[in-house]
């Protein structure tokens, strides 16, 4: 087979060229400290390489998880905290309120104090998280979850979403409660009602939170609804009996003339709410029947009751009722706030697990990866020297070889 001086010179060129990737890719390596530097440098390992760094993208996400829910459960728990020592306090006001002897002044001092609390009260439930958003909503983080009507009503606009978030494969922690669970659905101890403006009324009429001035006249009509209504006849409310379970009404409260603009006070079957603004004709507000009462309209059902009873004998004994009222209804408010807050350890506890468990894997994975990607320094060095003799040898080769030809025996 004939063999042509440029097809000498071409392959010594390639094995040049050969020799050069191969001590730049000796080089790159050192330099990295990697030994697979593309999928086709090892596929097999380039693959599994793959596989581990997407777990520790995933664990890394998992930490991160972790750590917002780690600081928003130990924001949670300082807010119930906060909530726990307004409670002993709005409970010193309520035995000091039971006292038969504070003249009216000094229960004023206290109606003030019981006020105060409450106030103090619907800035915790609106405390916003470190991230902006407001802690105690639900899933409705930026909504204001407790809202102040202008007749003095705190109503709940969050929702009922309970936060979870991944901490592991498979593995998922509440990371908040919502101001409903917490603050509003608390137990009742007696029949009660929440009120609220029907959401189709169109004059500036608001009720307030109301109170039950007689139990047992309420107890009557519980667990039916209260509905008073404007406009029926002209220049009157009257106050309907919602059956619950048939939706039939019936009058409880005839026609009654009203002043328009005027604050008006229904006491109706053992309740009594205040209505301000202008109410349009047509206008409803609702006393809705309630097994639970919401730990705002105890303190503000306290401090209504111990500013309009008066200061009478039967005033005396209606101010008890009222005071027992609320203590066991501040009670029930502790035994809820505590509860919620015992159940913030085990998830604490949890997430503790969650990050040594990752932490674990981690490091598996860092030796999995370092196995298949790192570099052998002493095999690269070895590896090198031996691919530059190679480079140096085919280089003098070449330059030996592409100096024989015939011309040269003819000179």
């Amino acid at each position: 087979m004939r063999i042509s001086s440029m097809h000498i010179f071409n392959t010594g060129v390639r094995h040049i060229t050969n020799a050069q990737a191969e001590v730049a890719r000796a080089q790159e390596q050192i330099s990295s400290g990697k030994r697979v530097l593309t999928p086709a440098d090892d596929p097999a390992a380039a693959a599994l390489a793959l596989g581990i760094r997407q777990e520790k993208a995933l664990s890394a996400q998992y930490q991160r998880n972790a750590d917002l829910a780690e600081s928003d459960l130990q924001q949670q728990d300082a807010q119930l905290e906060a909530v726990e020592n307004v409670l002993l306090q709005l409970r010193e006001f309520a035995l000091q309120a039971g006292n038969g002897t504070l003249s009216v002044n000094e229960r004023r001092t206290i109606v003030a104090g019981i006020e105060q609390a409450g106030q103090q009260l619907l800035s915790i439930f609106n405390t916003r998280s470190a991230y902006g958003d407001y802690l105690f909503a639900g899933f409705s983080g930026d909504t204001q979850p407790f809202v102040q009507s202008a007749a003095g009503r705190v109503d709940y606009a969050g929702d009922d979403g309970e936060r979870r978030v991944a901490i592991g494969a498979g593995l998922q922690v509440q990371w908040r409660n919502s101001g409903r669970e917490l603050f509003v659905d608390i137990p009742a101890a007696t029949n009660t009602f929440v009120t609220r403006n029907v959401a189709l009324n169109s004059g500036s009429g608001d009720v307030s939170a109301g109170r039950i001035v007689d139990q047992a006249a309420y107890d009557a009509v519980y667990p039916d609804d209260l509905v008073v209504r404007f406009g029926i006849a002209p220049g009157t409310y009257q106050v309907d009996r919602i059956d619950r379970t048939t939706g039939a009404a019936s009058i409880v409260l005839p026609p009654q003339p009203y002043v328009d603009g005027a604050p008006l006070t229904i006491t109706v079957a053992g309740a009594e709410v205040r209505i301000t603004g202008s109410p349009a004709p047509g206008d409803e507000f609702v006393l809705e029947a309630s097994a639970t009462q919401s730990l705002l309209l105890t303190v503000q059902r306290l401090a209504d009751g111990l500013r309009n009873i008066p200061d009478t004998e039967a005033g005396a004994i209606e101010r008890q009722r009222v005071v027992a009222e609320a203590l066991n209804a501040i009670e029930r408010s502790e035994q809820s706030v505590t509860a919620s807050r015992a159940s913030l350890g085990p998830r604490l506890n949890l997430l503790d697990d969650a990050r040594a468990e990752q932490t674990a894997l981690d490091l598996i994975n860092d030796e999995a990866l370092s196995d298949l990607v790192d570099l052998d320094f002493d095999e690269a060095a070895s590896r090198l020297s031996f691919q530059s003799f190679v480079l140096e040898a085919a280089q003098q080769s070449l330059a030996k070889i592409a100096n024989l030809s015939l011309f040269n025996f003819l000179r």
